[in-house]
């Protein structure tokens, strides 16, 4: 008599995956069952493939963030990539096991911080930027960033008297669209209410609100007004930086 249990939902080989023999390649009850048996309950999860028929990915979602788990179909490999809203990867890399799938699992919704999940998993690598944010530093972060990518290009001297001046190295810059913007939080929502600095004509430089008419836009002919301009705009209680308020928002 088959004892094989009604199941629609993409499998796995049994063969590549032994582990998830007792229920018959389903990787969704593999890992569920493998993480009760190591002490652990999970997150809500789902069980999606790829077409034409691929990797099958398990999905935790967590509240801290979301657990992708992809078995790949043709050989034995899985890899894990753990991510945070708006801010994406946090820890990746490819794990031996699904207990150790699932013990990292435990670590992330129980809010170890990235690093210590990273000493003890060797198997994953955490992000930079997260960890920055996680430890907060990401103004110091994203100004790192943003020297690194300007360097030796037009926009370097923009960047790097914004990072000189003092208000405005408390501040989170982001580079857009040739624009760099300054924010009081590292991560939305954003309140806008601070100036940008873009270019203008004959190597010039416009200066204003985000989001407003280029139009309304002062337009000064050296880094340093530029700069000047948005430090006499920033609003009283800018430093230190803080998370925007729904109030805030445009």
């Amino acid at each position: 008599m088959n004892t094989q249990p009604m199941h629609s939902g993409p499998t796995k080989d049994c063969t590549l995956y032994p582990e998830l023999g007792p229920d018959f390649g389903d990787p969704g009850a593999g890992l569920r069952r493998i993480a009760a048996a190591a002490g652990v309950t999970l997150a809500p999860l789902r069980v999606t493939a790829s077409t034409p028929p691929g990797p099958v990915t398990i999905v935790v979602q967590a509240e801290r963030g979301t657990v992708h788990v992809v078995l790949e179909r043709d050989r034995r490999e899985i890899q894990v990539d753990l991510t945070m809203p708006w801010l994406g990867a946090a820890l990746s890399g490819h794990a031996e096991t699904l207990t150790d799938v699932a013990q990292a699992i435990d670590e992330w919704q129980r809010g170890d911080t990235l690093t210590v999940i990273a000493g003890r998993r060797a198997w994953l690598t955490a992000s930079p930027r997260a960890v920055a944010h996680e430890e907060g530093r990401a103004a110091e972060y994203a100004w790192g960033v943003a020297r690194e990518e300007t360097a030796g290009r037009w926009n370097g001297p923009l960047v790097e008297e914004a990072y000189n001046t003092q208000e405005l190295r408390r501040l989170v810059p982001f580079l857009t669209h040739g624009r760099l913007t300054f924010h009081r939080a590292p991560a939305p929502p954003f309140s806008h209410d601070l100036f940008e600095i873009g270019p203008a004509d004959n190597d010039g430089w416009r200066v204003g609100g985000q989001g407003t008419p280029l139009d309304t836009h002062a337009v000064v002919p050296t880094v340093a007004e530029a700069i000047a301009l948005v430090v006499q705009a920033l609003p009283p209680d800018c430093s230190p930086p803080i998370q925007a308020s729904g109030s805030q928002l445009d």
